[in-house]
């Protein structure tokens, strides 16, 4: 009969659910006191250390038109859709001018930085084109920091635009009139010749044919006739013709200067608004563009409400972040525990059983020579 040959070593190596249990259950008071100590650690770096974050919400409406009537006509606006519209808000400058409004250091903040403290929900602007509503989000480390910088934003924003939208009209009105006046001027030109060139053939031309001729006319015509009538004077239908070219020619001349005169009027107009715009740019817009101009902004963007502050943060979570410093605690004691049974004792455990064996079996093999013998 052969007996089954067990290995001590393998189950020593094995360790159940209940020997897993055990160790926990003795070292109940080491885990919770690790667990206790790293949620408190957690929390106090959560209140103290992290830095809060406050979210003001504002709406924007869009409702601008494509064209603008303006004292020199409909303008058609440089921009054409509310996506455009929008994304002008977190726009270079936008950001710039905001970051020096609100005082910030333009060495730490950047708008780059600015630019990841502005959230906006514009999901349901893609595709119809008719969404006009946008949901803003702006975050900062206070609640009257957070709804300062939302009104910071949005009034830089409109001024943004509505300079755009000035600034682009400028340039095509003045290409516009610039163009017409050299049009109006090559016709003028032309126009002028030709009133000189009539007013010579009119002066060259009588105007009436006289009563001498006419009958010398009439009797290389007509030798054999002695019926005819004899008139004084008749008017010449050529000179008239060309008198009355002359005439049309001198109104169309009269118009066009009239036109040139309007164009040039509108031209320096425009010229004031241009020395507007740049004197806004100069001082870094501290100057203003005082202008009616172009007002489409005043009622094509505007809020429906104004924003207001935050009455509690959004982040960090400090109960979040209690809670899973609890689990990171009780992780970390239960893993320290584990180590400490399995892994440090063990092993001793491990070479005493070998040392025991070994002398076991030194004693079995004296006592089989004592037997032999």
């Amino acid at each position: 009969m052969s007996e089954v040959q067990t290995d001590p070593q393998k189950y020593e190596d094995e360790i159940d659910l209940r020997e897993l249990f055990q160790v926990l259950w003795e070292n109940k008071y080491r885990i919770l006191a690790g667990t206790l100590l790293v949620a408190l650690l957690t929390g106090l770096v959560s209140v103290f250390l992290l830095t809060p974050v406050y979210q003001t919400k504002l709406d924007l409406v869009i409702s601008m038109p494509e064209q603008y009537h303006t004292r020199y006509g409909d303008y058609q606006l440089p921009i054409s859709t509310n996506e455009q519209y929008i994304g002008l808000l977190t726009n270079h400058t936008v950001l710039a001018n905001t970051i020096r409004d609100m005082k910030y250091n333009p060495k730490k903040v950047r708008p780059e930085g600015l630019r990841k403290q502005i959230e906006i929900d514009d999901r349901d602007a893609a595709g119809s084109g008719s969404k006009n509503i946008f949901h803003i989000t702006v975050s900062s480390d206070s609640p009257q920091k957070s709804l300062k910088l939302a009104r910071t934003l949005y009034a830089n924003y409109i001024e943004f635009v509505d300079i755009l939208i000035k600034e682009e009209a400028v340039t095509y009105y003045t290409n516009y009139f610039n163009t017409a006046l050299q049009s109006l001027e090559l016709s003028l030109k032309d126009n002028q010749a030709l009133l000189k060139e009539n007013e010579k053939l009119l002066a060259g031309t009588p105007q009436t044919i006289s009563q001498n001729d006419l009958m010398k006319a009439m009797q290389e015509g007509r030798k054999d006739s002695q019926d005819y009538i004899v008139v004084e004077n008749i008017v010449n239908d050529t000179y008239t013709k060309i008198q009355n070219d002359v005439v049309s020619i001198r109104q169309t001349i009269y118009s066009i200067e009239n036109s040139i005169r309007s164009d040039q009027e509108k031209l320096k107009e425009i010229e004031k608004e241009k020395k507007k715009i740049s004197k806004y740019h100069e001082t870094d817009g501290k100057t203003p563009v005082v202008s009616d101009f172009i007002r489409a902004v005043e009622t094509g963007i505007h809020m429906p409400s104004e924003p207001v502050a935050p009455t509690r943060k959004t982040a960090p979570s400090n109960g979040r972040n209690v809670l899973i410093g609890m689990v990171t605690g009780f992780l970390l004691s239960a893993m320290a525990v584990f180590i400490r049974k399995f892994w440090m004792e063990k092993p001793l455990t491990g070479e005493i059983g070998k040392a025991g064996a070994g002398e076991t079996e030194k004693a079995e093999d004296g006592n089989s020579v004592c037997r032999n013998s």
